[in-house]
C-alpha cells in the first residue's frame, strides 16, 4: 500500500473522528458500559437483601417450631405430673398424711411412687432421670431411685420449692443447677415440679419434682435441617442457659444474646470470634424459657459472597477499561469546552480582549467563532454606552458634593437674623462657627472617602445649628462602637440622614424629640443607624420609599440625579449600591406616631471595605 493510500486514510480516520457525532457516539458507549455495572450491582444488591430476607425468616420458622414442639413436650410431662388427682385416694391420703400412721405413711408412700413409676413407665418421655415427692413440710415421701435429700428445713426454704408453691398447680420449669437438692443426676439439664393438693386444704400437699437430661433438645436440634456451624441454645426464665448444641464462638457471646434477645421474638446480628452471627430468637409463653438460633454469615452468604467476588474483580477490569476510553475520548470532547470557559471567565471578569482559539470544524468550533463574534459586538457596546453611562454617573455624583439644601441656608440665614434682633451675640457665633464648618467640610474637602469621626464632626456642627434654632427641642446622641471612628465612608452619608430626621420627624411633632446614631458591628457586617422619635411615616409612603430604593445596577435609568434636586435618602443609597451593588442593605423602619429608623449595612471585610483617607482642611 502507497504513502498516499495510507495519508489518505489517516485524513479520513482524523476526519471522521473530528465529528462531535463520533465523540458523543464514544461517549454513549460508555455511559451504556457503566448502567450495565450499575444494573448488575443493583440486581446482585437486591439478591443479596432477598436471599438474607429468607434467611432470616427461615431462622425465625425454625426456632418457632423448635419452641412448638418444646412446648407440647413439656405439655405432656405436666400431664403425668397430675396423676394423682385422677384417683381419690391419694389426695385423701395427702390430707390425713400427717395423722397416719408410720405403717399407713409407709404404705401411702410407697403406692404414690408406684403411681409415678407407672406413668413414666407406661408412657416413654424423652430424656428421663428421675422424680421425687415432697410433702409440705419438705419430709421426702418418696423416689424413683434411693436419693438422698438435704434437711427439711433447706427443701421448705428452698427457691424452686417457694416458687412452685407459688404457681398454686401450674407446672414450675427450672434450668441445670437451680433447685439442686442433693447429687444431680446424670447428664441432668432441667426439672420440672407442680405442686398437688385438695382445694379445700391448702396447707398439705406435696411437690412432685422430675429432672430430665438433654434427649429432647439434641432430638430438635437434629430434626432440623442446620448447618455445621449453626447453634442452639436455649435460656430458662431466670436467663440461665439450659442448653447448647454446641461451642459458642467468642469470649461471652451467651451474654450478648440475653443483653439483645429481650422480647418475645425477633433477629439481630452480632459479631464473633468467627465473624458476623445471625440470632433468630422466640420467647415461650408457656415456659417463659427462651430458644435461640445463632447461624453464622459466612455459612449463610458464603455462595453467594463467591459471585460477589467475582463480580467485583470483572466490574473493576471493566471500569478501568472504560476509564482509559473516557481519558481518551473525553479529552477530544472537553479541550474545546474547556477553553471556551476559560475565555467566558476572563470576559465575567472585565477582560474583553482575549478571543476563544477556533478549533477544527464541528459544531464545537462554530460555536467558538460565534462566540468571538458576539463578544467583538458586547466589548463595542460597552465602549459606545455603558463607559459613558458610567462617567455620566460620576458626574452626577460630583454635582451632589456641591449642592447646599436652599432650605436649610434659609432656615440658618432666618436664625442670625432672630439672634441679632435679640442681640444674641454668643448664639450668632456658635451658629456662624458651626455654618463655616459645615462649608469647610463641604467645599475645602475634596476625598470622596472620609472616617466616621469627620463625618461625626459634620454631624455635631449641623446639629448645633438645628439645637439653636429650635431651641434646645432637638435631643442629639450617639452610641458608637470604640472600634467604628476610623471606618471608612463615603462623605455625606449621615448629613442627609439626620436632616431628613430633623424637617420630616422632629420638626412636626410636638414637644421634645430625639435624634439619635448609631453604629456597631454584627455578624453580616457594620449597622450605621439615624432614629428618631418623631411623627413616623404612614404605610403607605413608607412602602413608596422601599419600592423606590428596590433598584438594580443592571438598569438603564437611575433612580436619581441631580436634577431631581437634594441630597436624600436615595442618593445616600445610590451611591453605596453602586460600589457594592446586593453586598449591603438599606432599611427604612417606621410607625406613625412613633419614630422613624434607618439602618445602613455595610461589609466589613477588609477586601470590600472602602479605602480610608485622611481629610485635608483649609481654613
Amino acid at each position: 500500500m502507497g504513502t498516499n493510500a495510507v495519508r489518505w486514510i489517516i485524513g479520513r480516520v482524523r476526519a471522521w473522528f473530528s465529528q462531535i457525532r463520533t465523540t458523543l457516539l464514544f461517549s454513549y458507549f460508555i455511559v451504556i458500559l457503566l448502567c450495565i455495572a450499575l444494573v448488575g450491582t443493583a440486581s446482585f444488591y437486591i439478591s443479596y437483601q432477598t436471599m438474607a430476607d429468607r434467611i432470616e425468616s427461615a431462622g425465625s420458622q425454625i426456632v418457632g417450631q423448635i419452641e412448638n414442639n418444646m412446648d407440647n413436650d413439656f405439655h405432656s410431662k405436666r400431664n403425668l405430673l397430675l396423676a394423682p388427682y385422677y384417683d381419690q385416694q391419694y389426695i385423701d391420703g395427702i390430707n390425713a398424711y400427717a395423722e397416719m400412721s408410720e405403717q399407713r405413711k409407709f404404705m401411702f408412700r410407697q403406692n404414690l411412687v408406684n403411681l409415678y413409676l407407672k406413668s413414666f413407665n407406661a408412657t416413654p418421655i424423652r430424656g428421663f432421670s428421675r422424680f421425687q415427692i415432697y410433702y409440705s413440710t419438705g419430709e421426702l415421701i418418696g423416689a424413683s431411685d434411693d436419693f438422698k435429700p438435704p434437711s427439711e428445713a433447706k427443701i421448705r426454704n428452698a427457691d424452686w420449692f417457694l416458687r412452685t408453691i407459688a404457681a398454686d398447680g401450674g407446672v414450675y420449669f427450672m434450668g441445670h443447677g437451680e433447685g439442686d437438692v442433693g447429687a444431680a443426676a446424670d447428664n441432668a439439664s432441667y426439672a420440672s415440679s407442680i405442686l398437688i393438693r385438695d382445694f379445700s386444704n391448702p396447707e398439705r400437699f406435696i411437690v412432685v419434682r422430675v429432672e430430665y437430661n438433654d434427649e429432647l433438645f439434641r432430638t430438635i436440634g437434629q430434626n432440623d435441617d442446620l448447618s455445621a456451624g449453626s447453634r442452639i441454645v436455649v435460656f430458662d426464665q431466670n436467663d440461665k442457659t439450659v442448653y447448647t448444641s454446641g461451642n459458642l464462638p467468642g469470649p461471652a457471646p451467651e451474654t450478648e444474646l440475653v443483653e439483645r434477645a429481650t422480647g418475645s421474638k425477633g433477629k439481630f446480628w452480632f459479631k464473633s470470634d468467627n465473624g458476623d452471627m445471625l440470632a433468630s430468637y422466640t420467647r415461650s409463653t408457656y415456659t417463659n424459657w427462651k430458644i435461640v438460633l445463632v447461624m453464622p454469615r459466612s455459612e449463610i452468604f458464603g455462595p453467594l459472597d463467591r459471585i460477589k467476588t467475582t463480580v467485583l474483580y470483572t466490574a473493576l477490569v471493566a471500569f478501568a477499561f472504560t476509564f482509559l476510553l473516557s481519558v481518551l475520548f473525553g479529552r477530544v470532547i472537553t479541550k474545546p469546552i474547556l477553553n471556551l470557559y476559560k475565555t467566558v471567565n476572563r470576559l465575567k471578569r472585565g477582560d474583553f480582549s482575549e478571543r476563544v482559539a477556533v478549533g477544527p470544524n464541528n459544531e464545537i468550533g462554530r460555536i467558538a467563532a460565534n462566540f468571538n463574534a458576539m463578544q467583538d459586538e458586547l466589548q463595542t457596546l460597552i465602549e459606545t454606552k455603558y463607559v459613558n453611562q458610567i462617567k455620566l454617573q460620576e458626574v452626577e455624583l460630583k454635582m451632589l458634593y456641591s449642592q447646599i439644601n436652599p432650605h436649610f441656608l434659609y432656615n440658618t440665614l432666618d436664625s442670625i437674623r432672630a439672634m441679632a434682633d435679640y442681640y444674641k451675640v454668643g448664639e450668632i457665633g456658635e451658629v456662624a462657627q458651626a455654618l463655616a464648618d459645615m462649608f469647610r467640610y463641604n467645599t475645602r474637602n475634596r476625598d470622596e472617602i472620609v472616617t466616621l469621626q469627620e463625618e461625626l464632626e459634620q454631624i455635631d456642627a449641623y446639629m448645633k445649628i438645628q439645637g439653636i434654632r429650635f431651641d434646645d427641642k432637638i435631643v442629639y446622641e450617639q452610641d458608637i462602637e470604640a472600634s467604628l471612628y476610623g471606618f471608612p465612608l463615603l462623605k455625606m452619608t449621615l448629613q442627609p440622614l439626620v436632616e431628613n430626621a430633623v424637617f420630616h420627624g422632629i420638626e412636626r411633632k410636638r414637644g421634645k424629640g430625639t435624634i439619635r446614631i448609631a453604629a456597631n458591628r454584627e455578624p453580616d457586617g457594620v449597622h450605621l443607624a439615624v432614629s428618631d422619635d418623631g411623627v413616623g411615616i404612614s404605610e403607605a409612603r413608607l412602602e413608596e420609599l422601599r419600592e423606590k430604593l428596590n433598584w438594580q445596577l443592571h438598569r438603564e435609568q437611575w433612580p436619581d440625579s441631580a436634577a431631581e434636586g437634594g441630597i436624600g435618602v436615595r442618593n445616600v443609597y445610590t451611591r453605596y449600591a453602586i460600589r457594592f451593588g446586593e453586598r449591603m442593605s438599606f432599611r427604612i423602619d417606621s410607625r406613625k406616631g412613633v419614630g422613624t429608623r434607618i439602618t445602613l449595612v455595610l461589609p466589613d471585610d477588609s477586601a470590600s471595605a472602602l479605602p480610608t483617607s485622611r481629610s485635608e482642611y483649609s481654613t
